[in-house]
């Protein structure tokens, strides 16, 4: 009897202790489960900083076969024209719009009055679902596989594009009304550019060791460059080119776009990082933990502000350059796509040589000079293009060769293209530093979320930049006279001149602790 009542009880206790395991291992799952809705999910277009501080076999980071893929893999190549041509499209069109907006309004002499300037309604067309989606983008690279997302995002592309297309062969449809529906076209390419980007950066880690992650992101940095400069040159050189024609320009994007998504399914298919995420609607906007972190570290707080200026400033130089060349100076599409382009070199050189010569140094330095060079370049585009020395020799000339668009200038031509690299150069310098400072000030754990809000804040700027252009045409026309917003379309620049002014003097970037896990310093 008493074998039996001690062999009784030692059964009770391990059936009592197996429960209390398995209770435990619900616990620790549901913990788990949440710790991954709550803390995987970055809608950064910079997903690569969360993820490769995550511990190997989170979610995020589940180990797969595409693991060891190398620069010189066909899937490598495959993403890589895939996104080159996605940024290609994006500013192709864009600067498409932009430049019919400014044509618009460009004025010959004696030709009467010039229609509305509606580029801060385009650009607007084209940021606001940045802000609104970018969220969304995120939620869906975790809740789904990356690959899936990608291609789903270049099939819309594809219809979008199509749209297009058909808008330019509606008959009967005013000049004003197809602009309207074309602004309408590119607000649905920065949805589909909102929910695409998140996946493009987050599944990298993915497919490639971390050690191979600094030169796969140099390579798409580097193209994503290149798209940029291409695709705002040619959409000035098209224009030029088919003049009357539209509808050619829209199936070359279309294209394109075809072109994209055939090259996308060479991008090898991913596991879903968390298949039962929900959707919370403050991870959105922005979660309330990076919101107390911004707010406790002062450093962080500012230097998203001066990012989002930085952008604010980039929208507006954009919008502003296209009517100082189209408008205020007569020069032609390409001639006008160059000064553009001349921007991007810019921005590319100064990014390579901050990256070159200020990785052991203090960035603060390469931030205070980079923002005074901005200061002294549009000071200096608002004096060349105030008329003061009047304007180019090729104003007025419409349907010259391209080839002679890009190499015959004068010298004030010249020198506007010279002041616009110096311009993008600046920025560079500027913006790096901005950036790796954020980047490496903010806990492991909060990195991506943080560089999530900083996209959002970017978007905003940009909207923002809509809104300021369009202020600035109305109260230029208002005490400039009729066509005022072209006469004097200079002091958009004095402005942001003014505007880059207060950071000169009192911004200065924190240092950042190498070995301080608890953020700046």
């Amino acid at each position: 009897m008493e074998i039996r009542r001690f062999r009784a009880e030692v059964d009770d206790l391990s059936n009592s202790c197996s429960d209390a395991s398995f209770m435990m291992s619900q616990k620790e799952q549901r913990l788990s489960n949440k710790i991954s809705m709550d803390g995987s999910r970055d809608e950064s277009p910079y997903a690569v900083s969360q993820v490769s501080h995550l511990p190997a076999g989170s979610a995020t980071t589940t180990p797969q076969a595409p693991g060891q893929l190398t620069l010189a893999s066909t899937a490598f190549w495959g993403f890589l024209t895939t996104q080159f041509l996605g940024a290609f499209n994006d500013n192709y069109f864009k600067q498409m719009v932009l430049l019919i907006c400014a044509s618009n309004v460009a004025v010959v002499a004696g030709k009467g009055p010039a229609n509305p300037d509606r580029q801060s309604l385009a650009m607007a067309a084209f940021a606001l679902p940045f802000v609104l989606l970018s969220g969304l983008g995120g939620y869906m690279s975790d809740r789904f596989s990356k690959q899936h997302v990608i291609i789903g995002s270049k099939m819309g592309e594809i219809v979008i594009m199509a749209i297009a297309f058909v808008v330019l062969l509606i008959p009967g449809l005013s000049a004003d009304a197809q602009l309207i529906w074309l602004i309408s076209v590119l607000f649905l390419m920065g949805g589909q550019s909102a929910i695409f980007g998140p996946s493009k950066y987050g599944i990298l880690p993915e497919l490639f060791r971390s050690d191979k992650l600094l030169p796969v992101n140099g390579a798409v940095q580097m193209t994503t460059f290149l798209a940029i400069i291409f695709g705002t040159v040619c959409a000035g050189m098209a224009l030029d080119l088919i003049r009357g024609f539209l509808w050619i320009g829209s199936v070359i994007a279309v294209g394109i776009a075809i072109a994209g998504t055939v090259s996308s399914f060479l991008v090898p298919r991913t596991p879903t990082a968390n298949p039962s995420l929900r959707i919370r609607l403050e991870n959105l906007a922005i979660p309330a933990d990076v919101g107390r972190l911004v707010l406790l570290e002062r450093g962080l707080l500012k230097a998203l502000l001066v990012a989002a200026v930085f952008w604010f400033l980039g929208g507006v130089t954009q919008m502003a350059v296209n009517t100082l060349g189209k408008s205020s100076l007569g020069l032609s599409s390409t001639r006008t796509s160059l000064l553009v382009a001349a921007i991007g070199f810019g921005i590319a050189a100064g990014c390579a040589m901050t990256g070159l010569f200020g990785g052991k140094g203090n960035g603060s330095r390469w931030v205070t000079g980079g923002s005074w060079l901005l200061f002294i370049s549009l000071s200096l585009v608002a004096f060349l293009g105030s008329g003061q020395l009047g304007v180019p020799v090729s104003s007025g000339v419409q349907g010259e060769e391209v080839l002679k668009g890009i190499v015959h200038a004068d010298l004030l031509e010249w020198s506007l293209r010279f002041s616009m690299a110096l311009l993008g150069f600046a920025a560079g310098m500027f913006v790096v530093p901005v950036q790796v400072y954020l980047q490496q000030a903010p806990p492991p754990e909060l990195k991506g979320r943080l560089l999530g809000v900083q996209n959002l804040v970017t978007w905003i700027g940009i909207l923002l930049s809509a809104a300021y252009f369009a202020i600035c045409g109305i109260v230029l026309n208002q005490f400039g006279g009729q066509n005022g917003e072209s006469r004097y379309q200079w002091i958009v620049f004095a402005s942001l001149a003014a505007l880059m002014l207060p950071i000169c003097v009192f911004y200065r970037l924190p240092n950042v602790e190498a070995n301080n896990p608890r953020g700046p310093k």
